[in-house]
């Protein structure tokens, strides 16, 4: 791995491959560019990202609820590209010439630093959906980085004291209300983390456990609508173990003053309040002059090139890549990204060596949620599979992506740090 500018780039260079994005679809791409291609291929690898690391969205609620360990939902580039041939530029994609065959990079409404490409890779994820509910911004808290788990971090450890230090008991159980909007993977995972390890924190410090207040809101008549239903059950009474109000079919009307009023009457008290209400493909994608759907994500062609695009590839979230089975839209989930990725790795080598590039057919092999440390549910391969084996089965795929992106010494150091953090 080399960290550079891009003005040090050969501005000639004949077969330069840009992948613009560092998360799962960018950083798969290029480290199975660096690991399957040939001398004779002749390939320049440039990743173009802001940060020098990879987050891992799905291990959030650990660093929110659980022992502050951040490294863990990080995966440096330099640890995954050590001895690769990947060159690393920390900037942000601004814009893209298809009729020149350049990017510009640098910040928004700047002129940037302009980089030629033989194949580019826009794989620049997502950004959270945050609807104009009044104050909703203001109140809420994301969970879209390492940064917003820190920060949820932080606002539990002062209600916690404010409980502690409170003699009413009115108020401790405003202090002790939690509310997480939003039912899918993301929301399932921080309240089930929040409920298992809440009353723990709570009776170290003095606070009665029954003054809790824990709310899930999804405005959907279920939850975790990725899984089966049989699953979404399981779940549901899992949470309700964990001492979690689930109330569905609610969206929220505003929230002021600690409290999340809901649309159609109710309220919830929310001292802390998480979104987890889904997600937009990355906004800049719409200025560069792509197709884009209906919802903001460019348009994938078969082989995953954009549409009308003979030399780029567009991937993971960013993405409106269609199931040619059914022509729905894939969802924006890790294991397409991943797969995605190296579908684009593995066409842009064949037309390195003068073949076409493949067609793409998605395929699903299971999925897993935690809720609460050492409980999950999911399936794999068509069975359903529920409770610590469920978690097992989880971090099995995180170990198979830290060897795939990094290494069998990679893999051993993350694991043994997941295993330190007890999860």
């Amino acid at each position: 791995m080399e960290a550079i500018s891009a003005s040090s780039l050969d501005p000639d260079h004949p077969r330069r491959v840009v992948v613009a994005g560092g998360g799962y679809a960018g950083m798969t791409c290029a480290v199975t560019l660096a690991h399957r291609m040939l001398p004779s291929d002749g390939l320049e690898i440039v990743l173009v990202d802001p940060r020098p690391y990879q987050q891992a969205l799905s291990e959030l609620d650990l660093v929110a609820a659980g022992t502050p360990r951040p490294q863990f939902a990080e995966l440096w580039h330099a640890d995954a590209f050590h001895g690769l041939p990947i060159r690393v530029v920390y900037d942000r994609l601004e814009s893209v010439d298809p009729r020149e065959h350049r990017v510009a990079l640098g910040p928004r409404g700047g002129s940037g630093d302009r980089v030629g490409y033989w194949r580019l890779v826009i794989a620049t994820g997502a950004v959270p959906h945050i609807p104009p509910v009044p104050g909703l911004v203001e109140n809420a808290i994301t969970m879209w980085s390492v940064s917003d788990a820190l920060l949820l971090q932080h606002r539990i450890e002062r209600q916690l004291e404010t409980a502690a230090k409170s003699p009413d008991a009115a108020e401790r159980r405003r202090a002790l209300s939690f509310t997480v909007v939003g039912a899918g993977a993301t929301g399932v995972e921080i309240m089930g983390t929040i409920a298992k390890r809440l009353p723990r924190l709570m009776r170290r410090t003095g606070v009665d456990p029954g003054e809790l207040s824990l709310t899930l809101i999804e405005g959907r008549p279920d939850i975790l609508y990725d899984l089966p239903a049989p699953q979404r059950g399981r779940a549901r009474r899992r949470l309700a173990a964990l001492g979690v109000d689930v109330a569905l079919g609610h969206d929220l009307e505003s929230v002021e003053g600690g409290v999340a009023h809901l649309q159609g009457g109710g309220s919830v008290p929310s001292s802390v309040l998480v979104w987890c209400g889904g997600a937009h493909a990355d906004p800049d994608a719409t200025q560069w002059g792509l197709p884009v759907d209906r919802s903001g994500r460019l348009v994938a062609g078969s082989s995953l090139k954009g549409q009308g695009q003979e030399d780029i590839y567009v991937i993971g979230d960013v993405a409106a890549v269609r199931d040619p089975r059914d022509g729905r839209i894939l969802p924006m989930l890790a294991q397409f990204a991943i797969r995605e990725a190296e579908h684009a790795a593995d066409s842009m080598l064949r037309e390195a060596r003068g073949l076409g590039p493949l067609q793409f057919e998605p395929h699903m092999h299971g999925e897993f949620v935690s809720v609460g440390p050492g409980w999950g549910i999911g399936w794999m391969f068509g069975v359903p599979v529920s409770g610590w084996p469920a978690i097992v089965m989880k971090r099995l795929t995180y170990v198979m992506y830290w060897v795939q992106v990094g290494s069998y010494r990679l893999a051993w150091e993350r694991t043994r740090q997941m295993l330190r953090m007890r999860r």
